[in-house]
């Protein structure tokens, strides 16, 4: 197993274990800076978009006021207008 799969999987199993970092790291015979690095890296990671979706990263100097449609794959449409990409974005990412 890929060592960033197997302390990833860890660290969720931390956060529903209600365990503290360092009860955690004892009962799995890890490091707790080791620990540390890890959650560091699991919190900056990009989040996975979910299939049928694209990752905006909307210039912050072009702001387009106009009306979008997006049409989920689960059949949801929302439509709106009179906003920029920024706040389509955020919209997106919801």
């Amino acid at each position: 197993m890929d060592k960033q799969v197997y302390m990833y999987e860890l660290i969720e199993k931390w956060e529903v274990s209600g365990l503290s970092k360092k009860d955690f790291c004892h009962h799995h015979g890890i490091t707790r800076s080791n620990f540390y690095y890890w959650i560091k890296k699991w919190k900056n990671r990009k989040p996975e978009a979910p299939d049928g979706f694209v990752d905006i990263t909307p210039d912050k100097a072009a702001i387009f006021h106009s009306q979008y449609r997006l049409r989920y794959p689960n059949g949801v449409q929302l439509e709106v207008s009179g906003i920029g990409l920024n706040q389509l974005a955020a919209l997106v990412n919801l």
